[in-house]
């Protein structure tokens, strides 16, 4: 499969949904070009393919996807330790393969939502840090703009079989909370359903943390499993890779295909990492608080 294969795209199909043309697409990504215009203190944005990402994600609300252009850019300094030395050559990105496995799966649902899957090693534990994890899902989600990867929403499937009591140390509330903020507050992610598969006591613990942090929608939306026999009753095995019962390529042969994507896309992230935004130059100061609810109470998050 050539990485241009590596994810199937149906852009056309979304926007049909959405009861957008060409035109009216074309007139509202000029928009928000001539309002980018307007903000001295961003940088330049590198990709129209972004734009129409976050268009996507925020419903074409036009006000909404500025927000979240801005938190695009504003969240690099914001949290360094997800976005700092994030290339994909460097060692937060490559730490992760040797720790999960962790792909979007080729081909989308019926309803337009793209799968990602997420898998722990063994004895992975004591170096798993879960900031990485968010680094490197940042870095895959820059892949699918390049590949114009909009969607209708995100499905996630976690398999847990050799997920313990050492991972959930390491899955604080604080590190939660920014994995979440990142998918809501940057890209905007509509997670539509979330498996966990080979249930365990373990994932008691984090389904309990999540409880707090989650909107009851969301929190609802969390589904179960002890074996695949019940992913394949949500998922159809067209969609899955082989080692999920699937009759997709293997996880490896999808992550081999990731890693040469990402080498071919290794100068637009020399660029993602220059990106800064000029707070002097800011029409209004930036509230930590508001933005990243660092502090004070931490409103529940709603991801649809």
């Amino acid at each position: 499969m050539p990485t241009n294969e590596l994810l199937i795209t149906e852009a056309g199909k979304v926007r049909e949904k959405w009861g957008k043309s060409e035109a009216n697409l074309k007139q509202d990504l000029q928009i928000l070009k001539d309002w980018l215009k307007t903000q001295k203190h961003l940088p330049k944005v590198p990709d129209d393919r972004i734009i129409e990402l976050l268009l996507t994600n925020c419903k074409y609300s036009l006000e909404m996807t500025k927000t979240h252009l801005d938190m695009y850019f504003t969240v690099r300094s914001l949290m360094p330790e997800v976005f700092d030395q994030s290339h994909p050559k460097q060692s937060k990105h490559q730490s992760i393969y040797s720790l999960i496995d962790y792909v979007v799966l080729p081909k989308l649902t019926d309803s337009l939502h793209r799968i990602s899957l997420m898998r722990f090693k063994e004895n992975s534990a004591e170096k798993l840090n879960l900031l990485h994890i968010v680094t490197y899902g940042t870095n895959l989600y820059e892949l699918r703009i390049r590949h114009n990867d909009i969607v209708m929403g995100e499905v996630i499937i976690l398999d847990c079989q050799h997920f313990n009591m050492g991972h959930v140390m390491k899955f604080t509330p604080a590190a939660l909370k920014k994995c979440m903020l990142v998918s809501e507050k940057v890209w905007g992610s509509r997670i539509k359903e979330f498996h966990v598969i080979n249930h365990s006591p373990a994932i008691d613990a984090i389904l309990t943390v999540a409880k707090g942090i989650l909107s009851k929608k969301l929190y609802n939306r969390i589904f179960l499993h002890h074996t695949y026999d019940g992913l394949l009753e949500k998922i159809p095995k067209d969609l899955l890779p082989s080692d999920f019962c699937g009759d997709q390529k293997s996880i490896k042969e999808l992550i081999d295909l990731l890693k040469l994507k990402f080498e071919e896309c290794s100068d637009e992230f020399d660029e993602l990492q220059k990106l800064k935004v000029d707070e002097k130059l800011r029409p209004e100061p930036l509230n930590n608080s508001e933005v990243l609810g660092y502090y004070g109470n931490f409103k529940k998050l709603d991801v649809d």
